[in-house]
């Protein structure tokens, strides 16, 4: 994630971070489950114990350099979210990998966001606009994404950035649909009657 505000962890160093942490799933799992809950909960909720903690069968408490760590990588996604700068990014390997572990890491991405957006057992698809209903559909979808060897590597990596900057884009709109901001107040509002 590349948010300008707050300095969270990049992909390589929460892979490392949730190894020490004894975390099972993945990295872009991991961000894909915070990602979705924070459109459906507050973020003072998701607690690093309730993040990392609840995952794991750690015995010792966690490192508290990688707690705060997982904070910023928390405040780093709501700010990255609600931005009208449109800076936020799933989490997910560096473009140095192979295509293969990018599609397998956009798919497990998509898989925790539709794990944590469905911690909110009170959520009610229908109520949902058509788009939002229709990108929740299509993440599920790319939960089943694959690489496929013998196709055509530009062709492959075109459809890999296009998914991606999809994923952005409708993690975002289901992040403002579901967390609308509240109405700016108007000049007639703050007058003084």
């Amino acid at each position: 994630m590349t948010s300008t505000l707050i300095d969270a962890p990049d992909y390589p160093e929460l892979v490392a971070l949730l190894k020490r942490a004894g975390y099972p799933e993945s990295a872009a799992n991991f961000h894909g489950a915070l990602c979705g809950a924070l459109c459906v909960m507050e973020a003072s909720h998701l607690t690093v114990e309730r993040l990392v903690d609840e995952g794991t069968e750690r015995t010792e408490p966690m490192d508290p350099a990688d707690r705060a760590a997982v904070a910023r990588l928390r405040d780093a996604a709501v700010a990255d979210l609600v931005s009208t700068d449109m800076t936020f990014e799933p989490l997910l390997p560096p473009d140095a990998s192979t295509l293969a572990e990018r599609v397998d890491a956009l798919a497990a991405w998509c898989g925790g966001f539709l794990y944590g957006i469905s911690g909110n057992r009170r959520l009610n698809l229908k109520t949902l606009s058509e788009e939002a209903r229709e990108t929740l559909r299509d993440f599920t979808q790319f939960t089943q994404a694959g690489f496929d060897a013998t196709g055509e590597p530009e062709a492959e990596e075109r459809a890999y950035t296009e998914l991606v900057e999809y994923v952005r884009v409708g993690a975002q709109l289901l992040y403002l649909e579901l967390r609308p901001r509240p109405p700016a107040p108007s000049d007639e509002s703050s007058t003084v009657h």
